[in-house]
């Protein structure tokens, strides 16, 4: 079994699409006052343009997700 652990960053940009940003291994526990600044900050920093196109125009929510994967069966040798 393999799991993994990320908090997910969601974003829309100018044309209203969504976006996201993924961070692996995050901290357990971060609430809405600490990660709310800092997607506001990544949407004041117009870092991300893409040709004129705001990537991260709008913050529109943060998420943990927790993903599992059990191996039904593999074709590659096991060493």
């Amino acid at each position: 079994m393999n799991e993994s652990y990320n908090l997910e960053l969601l974003f829309e940009n100018e044309e209203g699409k969504a976006r996201k940003i993924t961070i692996r291994r995050p901290l357990d526990g971060l609430t809405e006052e600490v990660v709310s600044p800092v997607m506001q900050a990544i949407v004041d920093s117009d870092l991300f343009d893409d040709e004129g196109l705001d990537r991260y125009a709008v913050a529109t929510s943060a998420r943990y997700v927790r993903t599992t994967v059990d191996e039904v069966f593999t074709t590659a040798e096991e060493k």
